[in-house]
């Protein structure tokens, strides 16, 4: 599979958001390394100067984004060219460029399966979370047990503003009755029923968690912040004592 497991923490990978905790979604490869650091647009005003390495790393990756684009846009038919454009600019975290050669190459071959997913991952990027959402239905109209679009389609209610983890717990829900051992869905899905308030159910994920992967390095994680909650929670929400 050319996807792998993300985590969004505090300044968030991809789409470069603060959260409280985390919420696990599948990218391509490419386009996680190429979100792995805040994007430079978003780093605060007071934050250190980026090493000098990772200056000129972001220059060759603008360079060769600018010379992928120079040769899609003098082969306008050519269907490679503009795939190789649009992850040229994913990888220098340009998402609109990106959204630019994605677009011609679905013109070229509206049916193509990952031009589908990439245009969800860069709209995405460029917190366009409805032309997204679009996408990502698009994708899975063609393949609809793909559980890895389908958690990134939930991430897209949960980060719009104003957020909509209803949605995206709905969404969830159903990627599991699709694949119930899905191992970023029961993540996501505990999470968004911890901040929800909704404990029990949240253990019942958890549960699910832990048989599917007893070894899952965010598992400790996610049952900290469910004793959290629990503590938090008012008395008719805890569990009896014993």
């Amino acid at each position: 599979m050319n996807r792998e497991n993300v985590l969004f923490v505090v300044v968030g990978l991809l789409l470069g958001y603060v959260i409280a905790f985390h919420f696990v979604v599948y990218v391509n490869q490419q386009e996680a390394e190429a979100g792995a650091a805040a994007a430079e647009a978003g780093l605060p005003a007071d934050h250190p100067e980026l090493p000098t390495n990772d200056v000129k790393e972001r220059q060759r990756l603008r360079t060769a984004a600018e010379e992928a684009g120079r040769a899609a846009r003098a082969d306008a038919g050519n269907f490679d060219a503009q795939t190789r454009a649009a992850r040229a600019f994913l990888d220098a975290r340009d998402y609109e460029g990106a959204i630019d050669f994605l677009t011609r190459a679905n013109q070229l071959r509206p049916d193509d399966y990952e031009t589908l997913v990439r245009l969800g991952h860069a709209n995405t990027g460029a917190e366009r979370f409805e032309d997204a959402e679009r996408w990502y239905k698009a994708a899975l109209a063609r393949r609809p047990d793909d559980a890895d679009v389908r958690t990134e389609l939930a991430a897209t209610y949960y980060f719009r503003r104003p957020s909509e983890p209803d949605k995206a717990m709905a969404v969830l829900r159903e990627t599991l009755q699709r694949d119930p051992g899905h191992i970023a869905t029961l993540h996501n899905l505990a999470y968004l029923l911890i901040k929800a308030g909704q404990l029990q159910e949240a253990e019942e994920m958890l549960s699910r968690l832990e048989r599917a992967d007893p070894s899952y390095p965010q598992l400790p994680g996610l049952r900290e912040e469910l004793e959290k909650a629990r503590a938090a929670a008012p008395a008719a929400q805890k569990p009896p004592a014993g």
